[in-house]
């Protein structure tokens, strides 16, 4: 049977005492972030507004400031310089580029309008390019060991005892990068067409050609290689790749758009590659080689190429995708933070998500790979993958352009009975899914208000229900009431735990997980069913509504029953250590025996459901910490079977509900800068940290997929705007670190959904001493808002010009907001 990844059980002694104290009276060691970094003045330069008049074939007139000039192609005006003009949409557009350190912009604009476009590049000078740094003052660096050796969080506890928040600069000093390939991609696609480009932007996909045998394929070599278009008259061996002089990025931050650049330090030459898909099913890639080498008397010589375009074609299609993601993105939810580096990340989450399907057909694979399939089966049809891939979509406000992928998924991969399509091929998955179904499907009535798609979903959804409503059923015939395992589900707890030929009540042990996401997704269910008969008069939604009620506060009490009664038959060993069961069986254990699906699933489930007692999720944290597995729930010792980061959002979801949000925030950015290439955003199912590459491990393991990409699309939002599931209170900022608030520092968002209603706000400060937050909310805004502010000295809040102060945050009730839906206060 094919499995998604094997199963290996660690046991491993507890950590020891923290190495570092918690003093805070230090910093940790930092390094610049090169994919984000201007030096000073050149934001600025880069910002400038350019104008151009008198367009022809090949010239025009270009003003900047109080400099005009005419430019031929190829000429510059203060540092832009002048690549194509363009016929676009029937209008001739000048395409102009700057580059500065470690930044560039390609710069559109017409005659007419002036400045249409503006697409950052991540890549400035190519001498600029250089292995990720470590920072010698890290004294609590991550290393790779041969064997796993029980001791303390070492580098956790250096970043969270400092006194600095966690951010790129002090978490990425820690060791060096993950390597991975950079996706080329469309929405029609799919893998049939994408590309990916290895580290000297040479695409993975060999040459497709008829006269060649399939057996002799490297005879053809890649599809795309940039030797190929580097200049003639140069020694090819000045621009040959040196491991790690690689800077790997994608157009714009987020665009399916590869733009790779290389640097031999030796020869001081190098080039970089832009490669685009346009639209189309059947699309040819285009590709940009620009290189530099040295020319006569020491100046650098540049060389320009293209492949399968010319100039004008390129830019003109370049700009036709850059308008397609940047004003979907910017339309739907625009989004100003500090740190663009992580706001690309969550954006390009999206994107490459997006651009893995085939159409709506769905993927677990980003691109193509070990689990790719098509026609697309078993993995490709990973229902965790797609609740994931909904989810993001709805918190970013995206659900109307969900909602074609959702229906097509209910419509196609849902049996006639309610169960998932998956299950009956390789593996059998989960039950728990159907209740994130539900949930996803409550989210998007609460955010859209859109009757005619919750209808449409109903009636599959309701034969998903009676699916596991017969296993909850099965379990109150076999157990008497007072016994742990009444009212439970049975299942499955993973799909490559479950076997076709084997799924039976009897299969495997009652994981709470599968229970407790059941009750989550029938209350979402039973609240939206009753929003909606009250929206539009539907008293049979009404009925519905109280039934599912009904059934979930049942529920509800026989999972607390058996909790309860589970707690307290556990062994002393688990009592004293305080660690949460998985089972109603899981009552004699070594505190430190923790397997790798425990770890990397089941405690993520049961993280996601948000059962609403925090104890129980402490004590899964405090579970994993004492069986020797990191903060994030991973590994450095190699064993990547043990660990794996593809449902992290688990560890997220249960770290952004806790007081402090530090944890949250070092998981968050230790996921962007150890488990995915940090440029192109490449992102494995089980990353071997630190300094790992595709092709190390498993071909199933170090697969980038569509779960790991996400990560940072659902952190990012819940950082900014988290809605409590088990009582009406929206956070705002909740997890915003402290040099977010420092001076002329700004937060804000636009258009951002909730459950009780859409939020618009921005804060910021001239001083960082005080703030001023403007809100602006629907007058029907139906919970309370918890603005927080984390003072970049660290002392608390003083003073607010509305609501209460509470630990850490501005409380405003929802009598306030709905007095006044359009506010502004000031805190300090």
């Amino acid at each position: 049977m094919l499995t998604r990844r094997n199963l290996l059980l660690g046991a491993l002694a507890a950590p020891a005492a923290a190495a570092f104290g918690r003093s805070n009276n230090y910093q940790p060691g930092r390094i610049p972030n090169e994919y984000s970094l201007f030096l000073p003045g050149e934001k600025e330069a880069l910002a400038v507004n350019l104008h151009v008049e008198n367009l022809q074939e090949r010239q025009l007139t270009a003003s900047l400031g109080n400099t005009s000039r005419p430019l031929s192609i190829g000429g510059e005006i203060e540092g832009w310089k002048l690549l194509a003009i363009a016929g676009m949409n029937g209008t001739a557009t000048a395409i102009f580029e700057k580059r500065v350190t470690h930044q560039g912009v390609l710069l559109y604009a017409t005659e007419a309008q002036g400045v249409i476009a503006r697409i950052p590049l991540g890549i400035g000078n190519l001498s600029q390019i250089r292995p990720r740094q470590t920072s010698p003052a890290s004294s609590g660096k991550l290393q790779r060991h041969a064997a796993y050796t029980p001791g303390p969080d070492v580098a956790c506890d250096y970043i969270l005892h400092s006194n600095e928040d966690p951010s790129y600069e002090n978490v990425a000093a820690l060791a060096e990068e993950y390597v991975g390939w950079s996706l080329v991609a469309n929405e029609e696609a799919g893998p049939l067409r994408s590309l990916f480009l290895d580290a000297d932007g040479s695409s993975r996909q060999l040459a497709r050609d008829e006269k060649q045998a399939d057996w002799a394929p490297d005879l053809v070599g890649s599809l795309f290689h940039p030797a190929n278009l580097l200049p003639e008259g140069d020694d090819p061996q000045i621009f040959a790749y040196v491991p790690g002089y690689s800077k790997r990025t994608l157009i714009g931050g987020y665009l399916p758009a590869a733009h790779t650049g290389v640097w031999n330090p030796e020869y001081h030459a190098g080039y970089d590659v832009m490669v685009i898909l346009p639209p189309g099913e059947n699309a040819e890639p285009m590709a940009r080689v620009r290189s530099v080498s040295p020319g006569p008397n020491g100046q650098p010589r540049y060389t320009d190429r293209y492949w399968h375009a010319t100039p004008q074609s390129f830019f003109a299609a370049l700009a036709g995708i850059w308008n397609r993601w940047y004003n979907l993105l910017e339309e739907k939810m625009p989004v100003e933070i500090p740190d663009t580096w992580l706001l690309n990340a969550a954006r390009a989450g999206i994107v490459l998500s997006r651009c893995s399907y085939r159409g709506l057909e769905p993927t677990y694979q980003v691109g193509e790979g070990a689990y790719t399939k098509i026609p697309e089966r078993s993995h490709a049809l990973f229902p965790v993958a797609f609740y994931e891939f909904i989810w993001a979509h709805q918190i970013w406000n995206l659900t109307a352009e969900s909602e074609p992928y959702f229906q097509s998924y209910l419509a196609k991969y849902i049996l006639p009975d309610g169960n998932f399509l998956y299950n009956t091929q390789d593996q059998v998955e989960a039950p728990l899914n159907t209740g994130i179904f539900l949930s996803n499907t409550a989210r998007a009535y609460a955010y859209s208000g859109d009757l005619e798609a919750l209808q449409a979903k109903l009636p599959t959804l309701r034969r998903m229900i009676r699916f596991v409503l017969d296993r909850y059923a099965y379990s109150k015939r076999t157990w008497k009431s007072g016994d742990r395992e009444y009212g439970l589900i049975w299942g499955s707890p993973e799909a490559d735990l479950g076997d076709p030929q084997n799924d039976f009540p009897q299969s495997h042990p009652l994981y709470y997980q599968n229970s407790v996401w059941t009750w989550r997704g029938l209350s979402d269910y039973a609240n939206c069913l009753a929003q909606a008969a009250k929206a539009h008069n539907l008293p049979a939604f009404s009925t519905e509504s109280e039934a599912m009620a009904a059934i979930a506060a049942e529920m509800r009490a026989n999972i607390e029953r058996s909790l309860r009664a589970t707690l307290a038959a556990s062994d002393e060993a688990m009592r004293s250590s305080g660690i949460t069961p998985f089972t109603p069986d899981d009552t004699h254990r070594k505190p430190n025996e923790l397997s790798s699906y425990e770890n990397h699933r089941f405690m993520m489930d049961w993280f996601t459901a948000d059962w609403g007692d925090n104890r129980l999720d402490l004590g899964h944290l405090k579970h994993r910490e004492i069986a020797g597995l990191k903060l994030m729930g991973l590994g450095t010792d190699g064993a990547s079977y043990r660990v794996s980061n593809f449902m992290e959002h688990g560890t997220l979801s249960a770290l952004i509900r806790q007081p402090d949000y530090r944890p949250f925030l070092l998981s968050l950015y230790a996921l962007v800068c150890y488990c995915a290439d940090s440029g192109n955003r490449y992102s494995p199912e089980d990353a071997f940290i630190p300094g790992s590459h595709p092709g190390e491990g498993s071909p199933y393991g170090w697969s980038a997929v569509i779960n790991s990409v996400l990560q940072p699309s659902l952190g990012l939002r819940w950082l900014l705007c988290y809605e409590e599931n088990n009582r009406s209170l929206c956070h705002l900022q909740k997890a915003a670190p402290k040099h977010w608030f420092a001076a002329r520092e700004r937060i804000s968002a636009k258009h951002c959904p909730t459950r009780f209603g859409e939020i618009t706000w921005s804060t910021e400060s001239q001083d960082g001493q005080s703030w001023t937050v403007a809100l602006d909310l629907p007058t029907n805004f139906n919970g309370d808002l918890a603005i927080h502010i984390h003072r970049p000295d660290g002392s608390p809040l003083s003073h607010s010009s509305l609501g209460s102060i509470e630990a850490g945050y501005v409380l405003l009730p929802q009598a306030t907001l709905a007095a006044q839906p359009k506010i502004q206060l000031k805190v300090r």
